[in-house]
């Protein structure tokens, strides 16, 4: 091939497919409790116009997607549909396309949503990892977006042991009178989620303890 017929076909490759270094597409960080649902979110960080997307995602042994659950959100056209498929790999693959070429809205917030259930054996903390994530543009290029991953918690396990226990309590208690965070994980101990690490948090996961 010649020099010039090579260089003509890395610009048209360059052209149909490029990356997107702006815009994300990301979970967000969720908590779920052993043997417990809970509603996951995907949001879209964009400002360009896309019309369609697919995405792989990858569970930690434990946590399982609920296939049925996965939804678009109001930022949806009338005619945007998403299907998900589990892969060779042991990915889940979301797709999700409008058969008008129409535009998802806005530029930013929660694009897809979906529940996960946790068995007893799932070890907290963990990960979700998301890879393979491609966006088609309303002019037809396709972009990347890159891989990305989100942090999987256990509510109310302010030591960070993988379980919400009395130990949590004494551990919230302690960092709150000396401000030794060395056993707390300070992210997680907002319960009541204003904030701020508080007393009211210090009731908010007794409150969570009792209802078990």
């Amino acid at each position: 091939m010649k020099p010039k017929s090579l260089l003509f076909l890395l610009m048209v490759v360059a052209a149909t497919f490029q990356v997107a270094a702006t815009d994300l597409f990301h979970l967000k960080d969720f908590t779920i409790q052993r043997g417990d649902t809970a509603l996951v979110e995907i949001l879209l960080e964009n400002e360009a116009e896309y019309t369609a997307f697919q995405s792989d995602l990858y569970f930690p042994e434990g946590l399982t997607i609920v296939p049925q659950s996965v939804a678009l959100t109001d930022r949806k056209a009338s005619d945007h549909m998403i299907v998900v498929n589990h892969i060779v790999d042991g990915g889940w693959r979301l797709m999700s396309y409008s058969l008008g070429v129409n535009a998802y809205s806005g530029n930013s917030g929660t694009l897809v949503t979906f529940q996960v259930v946790a068995s007893e054996d799932l070890t907290i903390p963990a990960v979700v990892v998301q890879k393979r994530t491609r966006f088609t543009e309303v002019s037809g290029r396709e972009v990347s977006l890159g891989d990305a991953a989100c942090n999987v918690s256990c509510q109310g396990d302010v030591n960070v042991d993988g379980a919400a226990t009395i130990a949590d309590v004494t551990s919230l208690i302690n960092y709150l009178l000396t401000g030794n965070d060395s056993a707390v994980g300070v992210g997680f101990s907002d319960l009541n989620e204003d904030n701020k690490v508080s007393i009211a948090d210090v009731t908010a996961l007794i409150s969570l303890l009792l209802k078990g």
